[in-house]
Parts: C-alpha cells; structure tokens; sequence
C-alpha cells in the first residue's frame, strides 16, 4: 500500500517501519502528513527548497498553521543554494519574510556544500529523506529515533555554523 492510501493512519512516532517514497504524489503524502503533526521542530535540510516539494499549497498551509498556531514549534530550514527560490518567487520563502519569527531559513556554509543530503526531521523523531537531488525517491519513518535525533544533531551542528539567508532578507524600500 502506498503511503498516499495510508497517510492518514500514519502516526509520528507511534508507526514503525521505512516507506519508499517514488515521485511527487508520496513526497507530499509524507511531508505534509509529517508536519502536520509537528509539537516542537520541523528541520529542513534542502539544496534549493525545491518548489515541487516546499511551494505546495498544502505544505505551505501547514507551514503557516504552525507558524500562527504553534508558538513552541521552530521552523528552520538550511538551503545551500537559495538563488533559484529567490528569483522565483517562492512562496515558503513569501511566508518566511511575513513570519519571521516562526520560520527561520539559513544558508548552509560553504564548508558544507559537497554534501547533497536532503531531508526533514520532525521533532527528532520522524524523517523524510529524498535520496537524490533531481530526482523524486526517498523513504520516510514516522518513528526513526536513533536516525531522526542523529540527522538533528547534524543539522543543530550545521545550523550553529550557518548565517540567515541574505537573498531572502526584505528589503526596505
């Protein structure tokens, strides 16, 4: 059964076992059922914010539903390249610059850029991986202790490294 039939009785840490994930109908499927279910973090380790995943209109309602709603939730997400979002008009990013306490979008340094990872951690519990940048494939666990505070530990490392994105910043005009 794939994770587009069985999102709704997904459970972040509650459902065990790993779900290939195969085009951008599963991506959607796990990270918007992943997310909505966020209490304390959403980390999201991108190479461009890819607007097939993260400029959908559920994921952004999401996105915006904890923003508003969540104030003990952080939002943070590191990008490496984040020209192409910052041309396109990316709406996380729009949400982002009206949000900016809820939603915080730093540049992965330049040390860091030979790393292709791309993932997102929920609460250091659940996590969603996309095998390869340009390609929809990955897996995700809604219950992945040991691997999702393993990816948060790095993240909170590379975070700690990292400067707020300056092709995202507001200009005052």
């Amino acid at each position: 059964m794939s994770i587009q039939n069985l999102g709704p009785l997904l459970v972040v840490g509650e459902s065990t076992g790993s779900i290939g994930l195969d085009g951008e109908l599963d991506f959607h499927a796990a990270l918007n059922n992943m997310a909505a279910q966020a209490k304390k973090s959403v980390k999201i380790f991108t190479q461009e914010l890819d607007p097939e995943l993260y400029d959908q209109p559920e994921f952004l309602k999401i996105m915006s539903d904890i923003a508003r709603n969540r104030q003990r939730c952080k939002i943070q997400i590191l990008i490496q390249s984040p020209e192409k979002a910052a041309r396109s008009g990316h709406r996380l990013v729009e949400l982002q610059k009206r949000l900016t306490s809820a939603i915080q979008i730093h540049s992965i340094p330049d040390d860091e850029t030979n790393n292709n990872e791309e993932f997102m951690v929920i609460d250091e519990i659940a996590i969603t991986r996309r095998f390869s940048m340009g390609f929809m494939h990955g897996n995700c666990e809604f219950k992945a202790i040991p691997e999702a505070q393993k990816k948060s530990r790095y993240f909170d490392l590379i975070w700690q490294q990292s400067n707020p994105c300056q092709e995202f910043r507001r200009l005052g005009i």
